[in-house]
């Protein structure tokens, strides 16, 4: 008996060992670094979550990529800003917010022996770089946007304008310490209707046509046109935040972070706002409403298919020629060929209806940039994009789901994926927000859909059959004329 314990404690021993050894081999996998084909050597490395997705120390973004970051100790947060954009993070959690959008991530940020990771494909993205992973080498590819070019100087440009004709400037915006926030202005800075937005709560006001004054107090910390104010024994208000939000036209947003549901009230005289929080007979922050829409008309997400009207669709055939997607498990089938057949059989689908004009960003096994699948709906003026890919992972991963960025593609993936999962016939995984750059750097509504794994076996034995393309092709026609309300 004693024998087989010690046997018994023995081979307890061997397993923990070796798992522990096998553990730490893993753990010393440092992927590489770089940016416009620099190699970047920070102090503390990148490192890889789950073997898959690269976090790297929040200095890494502030040094190299030259975006101010701000931390929150308090609330464990973190905000990065870069040109006109924001990057909203907080610890353990995969909900982030990009220029005040909502959308979730594959991993959170992290906090690791005191350091701050984020994750960098979805940090970098954001902030409008390129990023490529080579998982052979494990190296982080990092490409920086091209500079746009200079417009000619002129003469009335203002600092945080961008040389674009403004109505009114912002002079200062400050808080009273007893819930008013005080909105300064000169010229005329014409406040639009306010909006609520839920998860987390925050009301947002904007100055359409205005910017910031010269002399704009508090000062921008840096050459960038955001700022903040932190609030402290307030029951709702959290932080004020301001920024440049957009250059066509010259538009400032400014933000109350708000911890609860409150009560505001908006009164201007001579120059200024005042937005005071918690003031009886107020407008309620109603998570359930927001102020300017009518919940009986239209999509909820503003938009109201015009009867009648001629629609521009375009059709995105996921990957293409050099770039084949995911393997499939089947031998010798890739994600790129599902991708293209059905797309070629919604085309040919949509070509019948009389309301539609069907566009394709690629018809043949071909490799598109992602810019230029957005360059064509751009230039087409197109009223809907989609984008049609399939789904990769462990083998016994399955599932149909569809993903938006914007908040005007929410109705349009709420409606194409009901009927997506009765095409394939596939575990609903649901419709999701992702920052991919066909959905975010399109201004129309815009979707991209992952009709299955080709990674599974039922799964793709369904998206490699000609007949059940088909089917999958109609499903997704079905759910464009249910949106656009086309019989």
């Amino acid at each position: 008996m004693k024998k087989f314990v010690a046997i018994l404690l023995f081979m307890s021993f061997l397993f923990t060992l070796f798992t522990g050894t096998g553990q730490a081999a893993s753990a010393t996998v440092t992927p590489k670094l770089y940016l416009d084909n620099n190699l970047l050597t920070p102090a503390v490395g990148p490192e890889l979550v789950n073997n898959k997705y690269t976090v790297v120390p929040i200095r890494v973004i502030s040094e190299n990529i030259g975006a101010k970051v701000n931390w929150d100790q308090t609330n464990k947060t973190v905000t990065i800003y870069s040109g006109n954009d924001t990057v909203f993070l907080k610890i353990n959690d995969i909900q982030a917010f990009v220029n005040d959008k909502g959308l979730q991530m594959d991993t959170p940020a992290i906090v690791k022996s005191g350091t701050t990771l984020v994750p960098l494909r979805f940090v970098g993205e954001s902030l409008g770089l390129k990023v490529d992973w080579d998982n052979t080498t494990k190296t982080v590819y990092l490409k920086s946007p091209e500079p746009a070019e200079t417009p000619p100087p002129t003469e009335t440009t203002d600092p945080g304008n961008s040389g674009e004709e403004t109505a009114g400037s912002l002079t200062s915006i400050t808080y009273d310490g007893n819930g008013g926030v005080i909105v300064t202005y000169d010229g005329q800075a014409v406040m639009s209707k306010p909006v609520f937005l839920d998860n987390p709560k925050r009301l947002v006001f904007d100055f359409p046509n205005a910017g910031f004054s010269d002399s704009f107090e508090p000062a921008f910390p840096s050459s960038a046109a955001i700022g903040q104010i932190s609030v402290t024994g307030h029951p709702a208000l959290a932080q004020i935040r301001y920024s440049l939000y957009s250059l066509a036209p010259s538009t400032v947003r400014v933000v109350l972070d708000l911890t609860a549901d409150t009560t505001y009230t908006v009164t201007e005289s001579s120059g200024q706002y005042l937005i005071q929080l918690g003031a009886d007979g107020g407008t309620p922050t109603n998570p359930g409403t927001v102020p300017g829409t009518d919940p009986g008309t239209g999509n909820s997400d503003g938009s109201n298919p015009v009867p009648g009207k001629k629609y521009t669709v375009v059709i995105d055939a996921g990957h293409g020629g050099t770039d084949p997607g995911a393997q499939s498990i089947l031998s010798g089938k890739w994600e790129k060929e599902t991708n293209l057949s059905i797309a070629l059989k919604v085309k040919a689908l949509l070509d019948k209806e009389p309301l539609i004009n069907a566009q394709m960003t690629r018809s043949t096994d071909v490799f598109v940039e992602l810019d230029e699948r957005v360059n064509i709906a751009q230039k087409l003026k197109a009223d809907l994009f989609l984008s049609i890919h399939a789904n990769s992972s462990s083998p016994s991963a399955s599932g149909t789901e569809t993903y938006y960025t914007r908040a005007n593609s929410k109705t349009l993936a709420e409606t194409v994926h009901k009927y997506l999962i009765k095409g394939t016939g596939l575990k609903d995984r649901g419709v999701k927000t992702a920052n991919y750059r066909v959905t975010k750097a399109t201004t129309m509504p815009a979707i991209l859909m992952e009709t299955g794994f080709v990674t599974n076996s039922n799964d793709a034995a369904i998206l490699f059959d000609p007949a059940k393309q088909q089917v999958i092709a109609q499903s997704i026609v079905q759910g464009i004329k249910a949106y656009l309300k086309i019989s």
